[in-house]
Formats: C-alpha cells, structure tokens, sequence
C-alpha cells in the first residue's frame, strides 16, 4: 500500500490519517499484509464493516483474525468524494475509546 493513497474500483481512493499509519507501522509484518487485504476488500464493497453510532456515528468497523488475535479496522466512507478514510487499526482492548478521543480532537 502507498503511503497515503490507493486508486480502487470506480476511482475510490484510500486516505490514511495518521494514526492508522503509526498504529499499522507497530504491527508485525503478517497483521500488515492482512490490513492491505483488508483495505483492498474496503475497495471493492465500502459499506462492508458494521456501522457504529452514538460518539463513533459514520464510523465503519471491520473485524479479521491473524493467528489467535482479532483485529479491528475503522474507517469512513466519504460517498462525495468516494473515498474511505482509514482511522485506526489494532486490538479491542481499549480501541473505541481511543477512536472516539482521536475523533474528537480532530
């Protein structure tokens, strides 16, 4: 994956916000490749994750296993400009409330 975008299906494009980067970067390299494929599956169908509401409302989250650990990855869907902005990625333990404190502060 570039470093800030990826050119899929009917001219989608793929934003990563900085957070997904360093939080991607710390990763072993088989989470990473199964992010990619992850996000390539986002390209293809980006209403796939399930929605959430209330703070996280227009947040969309994909759940995937690698190796016993299970892995969430949040992004939004911009439907103007058919772009999926990538959030976050990483384990449950504490991942909605750090997203809901990013998305705050932005």
């Amino acid at each position: 994956m570039g470093p800030d975008r990826l050119t899929g299906r009917a001219e989608r494009t793929v934003r990563q916000v900085p957070r997904f980067r360093k939080s991607k970067r710390r990763l072993p390299e088989a989470v990473q490749t199964a992010i990619d494929d992850q996000v390539r599956s986002l390209l293809d169908d980006p209403l796939l994750g399930e929605p959430k509401v209330g703070a996280l409302k227009g947040v969309r989250v994909v759940k995937f296993k690698v190796g016993p650990h299970q892995y969430l990855l949040a992004y939004q869907f911009l439907s103007k400009p058919n772009a999926i902005e990538v959030l976050d990625v990483g384990v449950h333990e504490n991942f909605y409330r750090g997203l809901e404190g990013y998305l705050k502060s932005r």
